[in-house]
């Protein structure tokens, strides 16, 4: 969890149960929470004890309080299917069909496609062993080529 700004703070204290710790002098400001972090932390842990991540992550968001828990590869993958992100797109068909992760940023006027499945051990080593045996063309005949 963050609470990156006063407001999200005091929302913080206040759904944590200690609203007077977002009034306190050595708190109300993040360069004061800075300054006062060892005092502060153990206030702050002593009530998140009291409920479990996933309690917390609900009732935290629900408050407009930045949060998430740590996940593992496989949970951070559920949360996202959760969430409706889709985060698992098909590479390829039949035999050579794979699983893989979507692409996390997507442009509408050049969406990612996921046409084609990661190539077999050597699938294309003929090709490039063929292509990186030929000698270099002289700069001035590349035309813009490069290796």
């Amino acid at each position: 969890m963050t609470a990156a700004n006063d407001g999200q703070f005091r929302r913080l204290c206040e759904m944590l149960g200690i609203p007077e710790i977002a009034d306190d002098p050595r708190f109300a400001r993040n360069a004061g929470r800075t300054a006062n972090r060892e005092q502060l932390r153990p206030l702050l842990v002593e009530r998140l004890v009291t409920r479990g991540a996933t309690e917390w992550f609900r009732l935290l968001v629900e408050a407009g309080v930045p949060s998430g828990p740590i996940n593992t590869i496989d949970g951070g993958l559920a949360m996202a299917d959760r969430f409706g992100l889709a985060p698992v797109v098909t590479l390829g068909e039949g035999d050579r069909a794979v699983p893989t992760t979507r692409r996390p940023i997507g442009f509408s006027a050049t969406p990612a496609t996921y046409r084609l499945p990661s190539p077999e051990l050597d699938e294309h080593g003929d090709e490039l062993r063929k292509r990186l045996s030929e000698p270099e063309e002289p700069e001035e005949e590349s035309h813009g080529r490069t290796r």
